[in-house]
């Protein structure tokens, strides 16, 4: 199991900067299109460069989780079975998407590092990794994708975004997604459940339906509220912070804009319960806003999103709202820092006995 859940943080890792490539460059050329309103061929051309990246994640984040269980050789069929998953070469098959994805890096490099356990002629040996296993695994894999995924996976997949979807536009219910996505990226602030979130997001991009756009919005408190809020109520409360987390938060501050979430976690480190439960209260109302007012976004993180959000006033209310319910409660249910306890500890480790 924790083989399984450091490939998957390897191939959300090095996913993550082609999603930011496609995802700004989407924004950027979809901003100048609303904004500027006039028709270029160059913007448009860089627009459908950017989706066609974007189509290319599951493939990928497939290859390279294959690539952390059975090194090298294991890219190219990781990478054949991602972009199966995403475009289904047998007739009457679904796409089995990120749920496929992650099967096809696991099979893939699991396959390839039994391979390499098998003896070959010496012969054969220096072309066994560049050569054999890569096209044997391949077909395999191209073999099972195409055939057995596709048809269970890729129907299961297909079950669970036509629930989403219908989940989103529920007036009743659709604050619920939001409110769990954005929790999740707030709980573990750029950990492995705040990656699946994110994974799960960028996986509906290309959905006809704009969910993806949707969820991507939803998300964007999950992400923002945590380093925002521990900077702003250090400065508040400053007899309940360390000095260190004070000096600490106008960097926290700044990243919360920017959407770096791992600025929070000094902070967690130091008041586990009293920062992740306030974070993920204030990011699942954020999140909430988000999704039952339907707002939609095609930015990144931080403040890159706002000027695509669909409705500006609501996004910024959402994180704002986020962030005030977060900043007091920490406030409230943090306990003051007692000065003398730091001068305490410092003495005792400076007190020592001489003993003839």
């Amino acid at each position: 199991m924790r083989k399984f859940q450091q490939a998957l943080m390897t191939g959300v890792s090095y996913m993550l900067p082609f999603i930011v490539f496609a995802g700004m460059t989407i924004a950027i050329t979809q901003m100048y299109s609303q904004y500027v309103s006039v028709d270029s061929s160059v913007v448009n051309t860089l627009n459908g460069f950017a989706w066609v990246i974007m189509d290319l994640i599951p493939a990928i984040f497939a290859a390279y989780m294959a690539y952390a269980i059975g090194d090298k050789a294991a890219i190219a069929p990781g990478f054949i079975g991602g972009y199966i998953a995403a475009h289904p070469t047998v007739e009457n098959t679904s796409a089995s998407g990120f749920l496929g994805a992650i099967l096809a890096g696991f099979i893939a490099g699991y396959v390839v590092l039994y391979f390499r356990k098998l003896p070959f002629p010496d012969f054969l040996e220096s072309i066994k990794k560049t050569l054999f296993i890569p096209v044997i695994a391949g077909l395999l894999l191209y073999l099972i994708m195409a055939y057995p995924v596709a048809m269970t996976i890729g129907v299961l997949n297909d079950l669970i975004i036509a629930n989403l979807i219908t989940l989103s536009e529920s007036t009743r219910y659709a604050f619920l997604l939001g409110a769990i996505l954005s929790a999740m990226c707030a709980f573990d602030m750029g950990g492995p459940l705040n990656k699946i979130a994110i994974t799960f997001v960028f996986a509906l991009w290309n959905e006809p339906s704009g969910i993806g756009f949707r969820v991507n919005a939803a998300v964007f408190p999950g992400i923002m509220v945590p380093a925002l809020s521990v900077g702003i109520a250090s400065l508040i409360a400053k007899s309940k912070f360390s000095k260190e987390e004070i000096e600490m938060a106008p960097a926290s501050i700044l990243s919360g804009l920017v959407g770096i979430t791992e600025a929070a976690l000094p902070y967690a480190f130091q008041e586990p319960l009293r920062v992740i439960g306030p974070n993920m209260i204030g990011a699942a109302i954020g999140g909430a806003i988000m999704m039952a007012f339907g707002v939609s976004t095609t930015g990144v993180s931080g403040v890159f999103g706002l000027p695509m959000a669909s409705n500006l006033a609501i996004f910024v209310l959402a994180i704002l709202v986020g962030v005030v319910c977060s900043v007091g409660l920490q406030i409230l249910i943090r306990k003051p820092k007692d000065s003398t306890d730091s001068i305490a500890k410092e003495e005792d480790i400076l007190d020592f006995d001489i003993t003839m």
